[in-house]
């Protein structure tokens, strides 16, 4: 009796497996598992690879991808700067004109901030000029294939390669050069742009397709104003997305098919971001435990003469030896004052270490912040401008 009622409850429960699976086996008839193709997101050819730096990307001033702030930056001309041992001289020219390369910047550096306190927006018509007043109108033309486009200059660079200007993303695709990453472009300077910085519409309506008669009015300020003003749709804005559609995807050019093209910020970085209440406070008061040991220490240094072999001797001694310049820094300016001089180790150590150079003179420095960590480099670029160094700028890695 007990193997026969074994056996019953053995078939009962193999049955019972069974009539399950059969179940099962029915629902996913009726209901197959849903499936997603996932297409892993391309790069743009900006990017490089993050550990030949092993640091991240700065954070951005603004998250979103589209309708970023417009404006909201400062008018400036700026004092004379140097970049790894060349001087830039920024002024008003209005008979600026120039023939040179272009390369163009794009996500690596969208949202964050311009050298004149603007938010970059690679879908916006804008560039970065070494001298130009900012911000700055001027018309750029690619010389292969004629197209031409008036950009709002709002930031500094390039720094290298003998390249003329730097251009957002979407110039670089009405000007069809996007996939060679350089192209030969002739620079206009056209006269200054409003802080305020919705001019979008006029920007997109001075486009001129290769062959388009030129308009007489480009060039003078005035007619830059007024055809802000200027509501009505125009033709050559229509012909915006044609151009885009139709363009050819390399064209002959007078330079290389393939240029350099401008990298990525690095992604990963070592370290742990300051606490919020740390960097509110190195902000705000630039008085917080870290600032205090930056500023102890470096006071003893500027007692003395301020030489290079003192700045040296202290770095050595606080086991903080001047690196390298890679990824990206800040050039703080030229300064011939000790005190101010003094005043900006103290409020920018905290974020990193400051390079000393000689300007053409025993009494003038150029100052160069590498930040400690990428990821601060805009608020360590506000502090700066706050600290008085009025003429600071991000110096973005590709443009060295």
């Amino acid at each position: 009796m007990l193997k026969t009622g074994s056996r019953s409850a053995r078939r009962a429960a193999v049955s019972t497996l069974a009539f399950t699976a059969l179940a099962i086996a029915l629902t996913a008839c009726e209901k197959p598992t849903p499936t997603a193709e996932i297409t892993p997101k391309t790069k743009s050819k900006e990017y490089f690879a993050e550990s030949e730096y092993g640091v991240k990307a700065s954070p951005k001033v603004a998250e979103k991808v589209s309708n970023l702030p417009r404006g909201g930056g400062r008018r400036q001309v700026g004092k004379p700067y140097q970049i790894k041992g060349r001087w830039y001289h920024p002024q008003e020219d209005p008979d600026y004109v120039d023939v040179g390369a272009a390369s163009w910047y794009g996500d690596a550096f969208h949202g964050r901030l311009t050298a004149n306190g603007e938010v970059y927006d690679m879908n916006h018509l804008t560039a970065a000029h070494p001298t130009m007043p900012l911000p700055s109108y001027a018309r750029v033309t690619n010389i292969n294939n004629g197209n031409s486009v008036i950009v709002r200059v709002n930031d500094r660079g390039p720094f290298a390669h003998d390249r003329l200007i730097d251009l957002s993303k979407r110039t670089a695709e009405l000007l069809d050069y996007k996939s060679a990453g350089v192209a030969k472009v002739k620079v206009e300077y056209v006269g200054p742009a409003p802080l305020e910085g919705r001019d979008d519409s006029f920007l997109l309506a001075s486009f001129k397709p290769g062959g388009a008669d030129a308009d007489p009015s480009d060039g003078l300020p005035s007619g830059v104003m007024l055809a802000m003003k200027d509501n009505g749709a125009s033709a050559t804005a229509a012909s915006f997305e044609t151009a885009l559609s139709t363009s050819s995807p390399a064209g002959t050019s007078a330079l290389p098919a393939s240029g350099p093209l401008v990298p990525d910020r690095p992604k990963t970085a070592p370290g742990v971001e300051p606490q919020p209440q740390q960097m509110a406070s190195a902000l705000l008061s630039y008085a917080d435990q870290r600032v205090n040991r930056a500023a102890s220490s470096f006071d003893q240094v500027m007692k003395k003469k301020l030489d290079q072999n003192a700045l040296k001797e202290w770095w050595t001694r606080n086991g903080k030896d001047p690196l390298p310049q890679q990824g990206m820094t800040i050039s703080l300016g030229v300064f011939a004052d000790d005190e101010k001089i003094t005043a900006l180790f103290q409020t920018l150590s905290p974020f990193g270490t400051i390079r000393v150079e000689n300007a053409g003179s025993a009494t003038t420095r150029s100052l160069t912040l590498m930040p400690r960590d990428e990821a601060l480099i805009d608020r360590a670029l506000q502090a700066a401008w706050n600290a008085g160094a009025s003429d600071a700028f991000i110096v973005r890695d590709s443009d060295l």
